[in-house]
């Protein structure tokens, strides 16, 4: 087992320059925000005339590498200038695509059906009414269906982001991974257990991605994976994945992440700092506020000061101030809230235990999305990741009290979220 924190978005694109510029056989990439005009930072490939990520997986796709991209597609009303964004990569790079090469662009295949789907639907309007409004020529095709047609919801999302070389060496990161995000925070392995896991869990979400998708490069087919090692306990892959069933929602396949969190937190004796996009899950939350037994635990959550881009940010605040006032009755001045307006995925740090990945703390992220994540125990890679986010701070980085003094605080919404048809899972 090899791992390595990539501690910003230079080291994070060099590697997985690397990683795709040295693939023999094969090269998985399930990478959100990747763009065609990306530039390349490696000296060595920009000297051999290289200049963007659309020459380099032209160059490969020459090569007759067996090559697939997997595009996820935001939601084409409730964020639809992220829907057109990420249509614009995919063509983009369908463009340079040469040979057998292969890419998908799909959302999560489950569409919300019965009542709660109606409601949904009702939501969408005004963002349906807005959309018909505007010139065609602009619209995806997926938004033109929807003005012909009506709008269908979907309640899940593709969230996850990892590159994967023949079936031994990984990048796994948020979505944010391969964009120039500052605060941006990866992992690469080297291990073919954890990367054979990996592989099958790109295998699910493509043969998903295949029923409900645009191909917009060569035909696409199954990915076929007769093998799925088993990753240890030192090296766990987390996913979360779910397939589309009748009903408002679909029907969890692999929620890893979730029960693994909860026994981290209950054996935390020293530290649990969480870096994540949001903090709403019931669960977790109750397994955090159990946390605070030993008496000298501190809980250091790092989380952007607002919601956004959920089916209601409102009841989403309101969710997650109701969760972090009760972490704050129980761990009182062992807690430490900051606010982190690029914090996005998940990075934890449980005494010497790192979890890092694409989940935000939500029943969202843990039970319907396709979501990505590493756990891995490794004293010095947990305190290497503990420096890296407390750079400027003076005092014990162990202590909430060292964050919570130096380090901008994070508004509480106050009030309990308002009832409401729509599920937890929801949020």
């Amino acid at each position: 087992m090899t791992t390595r924190a990539l501690l910003s978005a230079g080291e994070a694109g060099a590697a997985l320059e690397t990683l795709a510029a040295g693939a023999r056989s094969e090269l998985l990439l399930c990478l959100p925000r990747l763009a065609p005009d990306s530039p390349l930072v490696l000296p060595d490939l920009r000297e051999r005339g290289l200049a963007t990520w659309g020459d380099l997986l032209a160059l490969l796709s020459r090569r007759g590498l067996s090559l697939r991209i997997l595009v996820a597609e935001p939601d084409p009303l409730l964020t639809a200038q992220a829907h057109r964004a990420a249509w614009r990569r995919a063509s983009g790079l369908a463009d340079v695509l040469q040979g057998s090469a292969q890419l998908v662009i799909a959302p999560h295949g489950h569409v919300a059906r019965g009542p709660r789907g109606a409601l949904l639907r009702r939501r969408l309007r005004p963002a349906m009414t807005a959309l018909r409004a505007e010139d065609t020529a602009r619209l995806t095709p997926v938004q033109r269906a929807l003005v012909q047609g009506g709008s269908n919801p979907r309640p899940a999302e593709i969230h996850q982001g990892f590159a994967l070389a023949d079936g031994a060496d990984a990048i796994i990161g948020g979505p944010d991974l391969g964009t120039d995000t500052p605060s941006a925070i990866s992992l690469q392995v080297s291990d073919p257990d954890f990367c054979g896991a990996l592989r099958g869990h790109f295998a699910d979400c493509w043969a998903e991605a295949l029923k409900c998708g645009a191909t917009l490069a060569t035909p696409a087919n199954a990915l076929t994976c007769p093998t799925r090692p088993q990753s240890r306990d030192d090296l766990r892959l987390l996913r979360t994945l779910s397939r589309p069933t009748r009903g408002f929602a679909p029907r969890t396949l692999a929620n890893d992440a979730e029960p693994a969190l909860a026994r981290l937190f209950g054996n935390a004796r020293r530290r649990i700092l969480i870096r994540t996009g949001a903090l709403r899950h019931d669960g977790l939350a109750q397994a955090l506020t159990a946390a605070a037994q030993p008496p000298d635990l501190q809980l250091i959550l790092l989380l952007p000061p607002e919601p956004q881009g959920t089916w209601d940010d409102a009841r989403a605040a309101a969710l997650q101030g109701a969760a972090l006032s009760r972490l704050q009755n129980a761990h009182g001045d062992r807690l430490a809230l900051v606010a982190d307006p690029q914090a996005e995925g998940m990075l934890c740090l449980v005494d010497g235990t790192t979890v890092i990945g694409s989940h935000a703390l939500t029943r969202l992220a843990c039970r319907w999305n396709s979501e990505a994540a590493a756990l891995v125990r490794d004293e010095s890679l947990a305190e290497r990741l503990l420096a890296h986010l407390g750079t400027g701070l003076s005092g014990d980085l162990d202590r909430a009290a060292t964050w919570a003094e130096q380090r901008p605080a994070l508004p509480l919404t106050e009030g309990r979220p308002r009832r409401s048809l729509l599920p937890d899972d929801l949020f």
